[in-house]
C-alpha cells in the first residue's frame, strides 16, 4: 500500500505542481469583478443568463451556464468573481493535464527528466498570453481549452491502457462524456474530432509493430459502442435551453423553447458569417499576424518557439501516430483562428499553443539530454530545470502588466455612473456588447435599479428580444397594447424621447437617433429636437 502511495505522488507531483503554480499567478492577476478586458464583453451576458436561469448569447454554452451557475451559488455575494474564479480553476487544471500527458508520453525517459520537462510544458503554457487572458475573466475559453487538453490525455491513457492489456472501453466511454459535455460549451471543439479519430483508428487496426519496432496495441472495435453512447448523454445538456427558455427569462437569446428558435441559437447562424469570413487579400496579413503571435505564446522570444519546434520533431520521431494526431488538431484550430473576422480570434488558437507547449517539453527534454550526454548528467538536469522555471518566469514577467486585471474597474465605475446618473424610469439605449451586457448584469441579474430600462437598438427586431423586453417592462408593453407587438426602433425612439428620460448609453454604431443630445456622465441624455 505504502508503495503504491508513493509511486501515485511520484506520478501525480508534476501535474500538481504545473497547476498549482499557474492557479496562484492567475488567483493573483483575476479580474475582482465584470471586466472588459481581453475582450471579455461577453461575460456580463453570461453572467446575466446564470442569475436570471436564462439563455446566453448563440451557441447557449449549456454546459459553461451550469457550471457558472453552480459557482455563482457558491458566491453569491460576488458574481463576476465567482465566474472569473471559474475561469482560473479551468485554466489551471488545463495546465495540469497537459503537464501530465507531457510527462506520459516521454515515458521513456528518466522519471525525473520526464517529470521536470511536463511542468515546463505546462509552465510555458500558463503564462502564454492567450491562456493566461481568459483564465482571469469570466469567459468559456479556459473550459474550452480544459475539455481539448483533458481529451487528449484521455486517448493517450488508452493507449497506456491497451500497451498493458486492460480494457480500453472506460477511457472512450469517459472520452466521449467529455466531448459531448464540451460540444455544450463550445463547438470548436469540434475542430479536435478528426485528430481524435485518427488516433483511435490507428489503436483499432490491426496489430503490428511501429516505426521503432514497438508493438502498437489493439482497440476492440466493441468498445466503440460505451463512446458513443457517452458521447450523446453529453450533448444531452443541450435540453437545459428550451428548459431554460420555457420560465421566460429577460436573457433569452433566440427563445430555444421552439424548434427554429433552439436551431437559431445553438448553430450560432448569426456568427456564421464571421468564420473563414475574411476575405483572400487579408490571408496574407493574418498568417503574418499568426506568425508574430506564435512568437509571444512560449516565452515571448526565440528559445520557446525553436525548443517546440526541436520537440515536434522528436515526437514525430519517437511517436509518429501521435504526433500525426495532435499535429493535425494544432492545424485545425490555427486555421480556424486565422479565417475567423474578428478582433478576438486569437482565443480560437489556445489549443494549439497547448499543443505548442508539449512540444516545448519534448524539445527542453532533448536538449538536456544531449547535453548531458556530450558532459555530465549534472549539467543536463540543470538544464531543464533553468528551461523549467527559467521561461516562464520570464514570460509571467514580460506579460504580467497586461494580464493583471486585479485593479481593473472600468465595467464596475461605468455601472456606477449610470446608476448615479440616470433619472427614474429611464430608457437606456445601446448598441454595443460592453455597454449591453454590463447593463443587462446591472438590471437583470443583481436587481440594481430595476426601474431602469435598457434596450439594444440593434437587437431590438428579433421577436424573441420584443418578447423578453414586454414581459419584463410594463411601460413597453403599454406601447404595444393595440397592435400586439413593438412599433419600427425608429419610432420606438421617437416615442421613448417624448414619453420621458431616454439616455444613449454607447455610441449605437450604425445607428442614427436624430434626437439632441446632451452629456451626462457616462450617458448622453436624448431629446426631442427644439422646433
Amino acid at each position: 500500500m505504502k508503495l503504491a502511495r508513493s509511486r501515485l505522488l511520484e506520478d501525480a507531483w508534476p501535474a500538481l505542481c504545473a497547476g498549482a503554480g499557474a492557479l496562484a499567478l492567475y488567483l493573483c492577476t483575476a479580474a475582482s469583478g465584470l471586466t472588459w478586458a481581453h475582450h471579455g464583453a461577453d461575460g456580463g451576458d453570461l453572467l446575466a443568463a446564470a442569475l436570471t436561469h436564462g439563455v446566453p448569447h448563440p451557441t447557449g454554452y449549456p454546459t459553461y451556464q451550469l457550471l457558472l451557475s453552480a459557482a455563482v451559488g457558491l458566491w453569491p455575494q460576488a458574481p463576476a468573481r465567482a465566474g472569473n474564479l471559474l475561469s482560473a480553476v479551468a485554466a489551471a487544471l488545463a495546465v495540469a493535464f497537459l503537464a501530465d500527458l507531457t510527462r506520459r508520453t516521454l515515458s521513456g525517459r528518466p522519471a525525473g527528466a520526464a517529470a521536470a520537462a511536463g511542468v515546463a510544458a505546462g509552465w510555458i503554457w500558463a503564462t502564454s498570453p492567450g491562456l493566461w487572458s481568459q483564465a482571469v475573466i469570466t469567459e468559456v475559453y479556459a473550459l474550452n481549452a480544459l475539455a481539448v487538453i483533458a481529451l487528449l490525455w484521455l486517448a493517450w491513457r488508452g493507449r497506456e491502457a491497451a500497451l498493458a492489456g486492460r480494457r480500453v472501453g472506460p477511457w472512450l466511454a469517459a472520452a466521449g462524456l467529455i466531448f459531448g459535455l464540451g460540444l455544450g460549451n463550445h463547438l470548436t471543439l469540434a475542430l479536435l474530432f478528426p485528430a481524435l479519430v485518427i488516433w483511435w483508428a490507428d489503436l483499432a487496426g490491426p496489430p503490428r509493430a511501429d516505426a521503432r519496432g514497438h508493438a502498437r496495441p489493439r482497440l476492440a472495435r466493441s468498445a466503440w459502442a460505451p463512446a458513443l453512447i457517452a458521447c450523446a448523454l453529453g450533448l444531452a445538456v443541450y435540453a437545459y435551453l428550451p428548459w431554460a427558455a420555457r420560465r421566460g427569462p429577460p436573457i433569452n437569446w433566440g427563445d430555444p423553447a421552439t424548434a427554429d428558435g433552439f436551431w437559431w441559437l445553438v448553430s450560432g447562424s448569426i456568427y456564421r458569417r464571421m468564420v473563414f469570413g475574411i476575405g483572400l487579400a487579408d490571408w496574407p496579413h493574418r498568417l503574418v499576424a499568426w506568425a508574430a503571435e506564435a512568437g509571444r505564446q512560449l516565452g515571448g522570444g526565440p528559445w520557446g518557439a525553436g525548443l517546440a519546434l526541436l520537440g515536434a520533431w522528436r515526437l514525430g520521431q519517437e511517436h509518429p501516430s501521435w504526433q500525426r494526431a495532435v499535429a493535425l488538431a494544432a492545424a485545425l484550430f490555427t486555421l480556424y483562428g486565422i479565417g475567423y473576422d474578428a478582433a478576438d480570434s486569437y482565443v480560437y488558437l489556445i489549443p494549439a499553443w497547448a499543443v505548442a507547449g508539449l512540444w516545448f517539453g519534448w524539445g527542453a527534454a532533448r536538449l538536456a539530454a544531449q547535453l548531458a550526454a556530450r558532459s555530465t548528467a549534472r549539467w543536463g538536469t540543470a538544464l531543464l530545470i533553468a528551461l523549467t522555471i527559467g521561461l516562464p518566469t520570464l514570460a509571467a514577467a514580460r506579460w504580467w502588466p497586461q494580464m493583471d486585471l486585479s485593479r481593473d474597474r472600468a465595467a464596475a465605475d461605468y455601472l456606477a455612473e449610470v446608476e448615479r446618473t440616470a433619472d427614474r424610469g429611464a430608457i437606456i439605449l445601446v448598441g454595443g456588447d460592453q455597454a449591453t451586457f454590463a447593463l443587462w448584469y446591472d438590471r437583470y441579474g443583481l436587481r440594481r435599479r430595476p426601474d431602469l430600462i435598457p434596450v439594444n437598438v440593434h437587437l431590438y427586431d428579433f421577436p424573441w428580444y420584443q418578447a423578453a423586453l414586454m414581459r419584463y417592462h410594463p411601460a413597453l408593453a403599454d406601447l404595444a397594447a393595440a397592435s400586439g407587438k413593438l412599433p419600427t426602433v425608429e419610432e420606438f425612439v421617437r416615442v421613448a424621447a417624448a414619453r420621458g428620460p431616454l439616455y444613449r448609453g454607447d455610441a449605437l454604431a450604425g445607428f442614427e437617433t436624430g434626437l439632441r443630445e446632451t452629456a451626462a456622465g457616462v450617458l448622453v441624455r436624448l431629446s426631442l429636437p427644439e422646433r
